[in-house]
């Protein structure tokens, strides 16, 4: 590329528009409507080369595609290029210009085609401009907003409408153990077992279907291996044009010493402190649920009052801790001799009920004693030493039209009846 002849030229008016020109060597430059000032460009002497925005390229037809691809290397695609020739070319000519780089075409001698081809110019580089501000604008705001939420403790996450991660928290990086730009483009299956991939995409594709929020609890495994119990807080996030879903916002709140908490509450309203057996309470109300069930369905039910014999001995004469030792050997032995559905609690101190589903008096009183005759063969080791434990069972079945509570005081009596002859045996009502 030539450095233009132009001949006298003017002093640029202040305030114009610098158009630059590429040429070759002779060929005398068009003259410009007001408000535009010519700059020939040289690329070995020119130092503002960058500055323009527009650019004529003038040539004969048969060199013109050439010198377009120079002014382009050269000026960069941001530059508006107006391809130049003596008289306009035909619509081949044209649309082959357009594929070599130019942005328009004029005739040098047209001056109104010119002026027109200029002021698109103008009004394409101010609409660039108006573009690039909004995408600096949005650019800031997004790194406003990253800078945010990377100092919020909760892991943060977006996704696509395919469910692809779009962005993530620093919270997220260290949860998932991999930099958000290995998280960008993944899907759940590339960063969480399958198990748990599957309940997350499934739930993401409900919400994304439906709109909305969701908020859900559910157990995720941390990039350590740790399995921890979450609140999912999620919603979609929509096309501002079209309102259309195009994917969804989330974060991630752990629960975990909550639910361990909610855990020992629960165990602490149902369960017997020293041997986990259910209390009395809990037994009550499971009682009541399976009582109500079988009266409907007609199935038999017995209880079982179990007792602890010479109990106090034991504790008088190897301490307390023995004796705790005893009840849980006990509740070890129930627990493997009467499965559910069968039920068994700490009535208190030594004494236990249990609840027989399905079972008469005869079957009742069968497995009474095999609990029995296991317990007495099955001492209890404490401080090196084998202590024999025996055990006297009262055995009863709910009659109908009998509460349970009756029951139980009928089994009661009958497990005195066992101690009156002699404790370790069963009797029946």
């Amino acid at each position: 590329m030539d450095a233009a002849d132009t001949g006298d030229r003017a002093t640029p008016s202040r305030g114009a528009v610098g158009v630059g020109y590429c040429t070759r060597a002779g060929r005398l430059p068009p003259v410009l409507p007001r408000g535009y000032d010519l700059h020939p460009i040289d690329p070995y002497l020119h130092t503002e080369i960058s500055t323009f925005r527009i650019c004529l390229v003038a040539a004969e037809p048969g060199e013109l595609t050439s010198l377009l691809g120079e002014a382009v290397s050269l000026l960069g695609e941001d530059c508006i290029f107006i391809a130049c020739a003596d008289e306009m070319p035909d619509a081949e000519t044209q649309m082959a210009l357009l594929e070599a780089g130019a942005d328009d075409v004029v005739s040098a001698c047209d001056s109104a085609t010119m002026a027109i081809a200029l002021k698109r110019a103008e009004k394409a580089i101010a609409r660039a401009e108006r573009a690039n501000h909004r995408c600096r604008e949005t650019a800031n705001e997004r790194d406003i907003l990253q800078s945010a939420i990377d100092n919020l403790p909760s892991p943060i996450f977006f996704k696509d409408r395919d469910g692809i991660y779009r962005g993530c928290n620093k919270a997220f990086e260290r949860f998932i153990r991999l930099p958000a730009d290995k998280v960008r483009g993944s899907s759940v299956y590339d960063v969480a077992p399958q198990e748990l991939a599957q309940v997350y995409e499934a739930a993401d594709e409900k919400l994304m279907q439906a709109g909305g929020v969701q908020i859900y609890d559910a157990e995720v495994r941390f990039a350590t291996g740790e399995y921890r119990h979450v609140t999912f807080h999620k919603a979609v996030t929509r096309d501002k044009t079209t309102g259309r879903v195009n994917g969804l916002a989330g974060a991630m709140l752990d629960i975990t010493e909550r639910k361990q908490l909610e855990e020992r509450l629960k165990r602490a309203a149902e369960r017997d402190d020293l041997t986990n057996a259910y209390n009395r309470r809990r037994f009550f109300e499971l009682a009541g649920e399976i009582e109500a069930r079988c009266r409907q369905d007609a199935i038999a039910l017995s209880v079982l009052v179990v007792d602890v014999d010479h109990f106090k001995q034991i504790n008088d004469h190897f301490g307390h801790a023995c004796g705790d030792a005893a009840l849980c050997h006990l509740v070890t032995i129930l627990d493997a001799e009467l499965a559910e559905p069968h039920i068994f609690a700490r009535a208190g101190g030594e004494e236990f009920y249990c609840l027989l589903y399905d079972c008469d008096l005869r079957k009742a009183y069968r497995i009474a004693e095999r609990v029995r005759k296991r317990v007495e063969t099955a001492p209890v080791s404490f401080d090196g030493l084998d202590i024999s434990l025996e055990i006297s069972i009262g055995v009863a079945d709910v009659g109908n039209g009998e509460k349970l509570s009756q029951a139980i005081i009928r089994a009661d009596q009958s497990l005195y009846q066992a101690k009156d002859k002699g404790r370790n045996r069963v009797c029946t009502a």
